[in-house]
């Protein structure tokens, strides 16, 4: 291998759109040969995203040979299609998410109970990065393995840190339990940065001397030595709040507000860092790749047979077959290191 990046893989929130990431993630390891968590040497994810970084990490400890993932990403992908519906149950109160969250926090705690059990942070592969925000202290919280490792206050189950980071306003409750040596509130770190990316690579630019954060053992990286595949979970171009909201008080604010907070942010983060990279000539270090949704299958929640399948099917025609995006993926994986200069396009003799 040659021109070896530090390769950081940045997953959004987005519920049950949690599978279209996975099929990008399948192609990767298709071409790579290899699984996810040794192409990568940061996962950060935000909501289910983070849910996707702790499943792509930890390690299977119960093998006999270390270094084993728990889960493969037929696994991953097989929850949110055989268990979405228990996380996110049909709800027919008219009330419900008005006056009380839409959901029950149990079905979630038993899924990642049963998945992650009593496993920390440490137990992951490769270092992670998710997000959160804290309402007791007004401010947003990074759960880290750098973090993690120097502080066992700050060494928290993964099964804390996903309910923390996936506590979407409306959907579930706020989630408390002790970080850092005090009781800490959390809410979905949508809120402040559905889009990880940003935050990821600030981590790792920030904290150079954290023994991981680096290629090898003497360089100090910089931006021209990171690599970022940022993967999101499906947009919409919405407008129905234009011609809606100029009577809208409180009550009709508050959905759109979440979906807003969600999604909109995101596309501001894309967007600094693509420019960011582009201003020093480093375009082919950054790869976003998202598809486009119909509004009818956008909500988060929705675990119909009918909305996965759509999902699926899209992630199929936008991604998989997509040779345009596929070549552009093997380029992605031929700068950062991943393939070697010998490697030959399935789609085109020159990549």
């Amino acid at each position: 291998m040659s021109n070896r990046k530090f390769r950081i893989l940045c997953i959004d929130g987005g519920g049950l759109r949690g599978v279209i990431p996975i099929q990008v993630l399948k192609m990767v390891e298709s071409i790579t040969k290899k699984p996810i968590h040794k192409s990568f040497d940061l996962i950060a994810g935000t909501s289910t995203g983070g849910l996707l970084a702790c499943a792509l990490t930890i390690e299977n400890r119960d093998s006999l040979v270390r270094g084993n993932c728990k889960f493969s990403l037929e696994e991953i992908e097989e929850l949110y299609i055989s268990r979405g519906k228990e996380i996110f149950p049909k709800n027919k109160s008219k009330v419900a998410g008005w006056v009380r969250p839409l959901f029950s926090p149990d079905n979630i705690s038993g899924i990642l109970s049963e998945y992650f059990g009593e496993s920390r942070i440490t137990h992951c592969l490769k270092p992670i990065f998710l997000t959160s925000f804290n309402i007791h202290r007004n401010r947003p919280v990074f759960f880290t393995t750098r973090e993690a490792s120097q502080s066992l206050d700050k060494n928290s189950k993964l099964v804390e840190i996903c309910k923390a980071t996936s506590a979407a306003p409306t959907y579930f409750p706020s989630h408390t339990f002790t970080y850092d040596g005090e009781s800490t509130v959390c809410i979905d770190g949508g809120v402040v940065m559905n889009n990880p990316t940003i935050g990821a690579l600030i981590e790792v630019l920030g904290n150079p001397d954290y023994k991981h954060y680096k290629i090898d053992s003497d360089k100090q990286i910089g931006l021209e030595d990171i690599s970022i595949l940022s993967l999101g979970t499906g947009k919409t171009n919405n407008n129905f709040i234009a011609h809606k909201s100029e009577k809208w008080g409180r009550l009709q604010w508050a959905k759109p507000l979440v979906d807003i907070f969600m999604c909109s942010p995101g596309r501001i983060i894309h967007k600094q860092i693509e420019t960011l990279f582009d201003s020093f000539q480093y375009d082919k270090n950054y790869l976003r790749i998202n598809i486009d949704i119909d509004e009818q299958y956008s909500e988060m929640s929705d675990s119909r047979e009918e909305t996965l399948r759509y999902l699926l099917e899209e992630s199929n025609s936008q991604i998989t077959n997509n040779d345009t995006l596929l070549l552009k993926l093997e380029i992605f994986l031929k700068t950062s290191g991943l393939l070697s200069n010998t490697y030959q396009s399935s789609k085109t003799p020159n990549v």
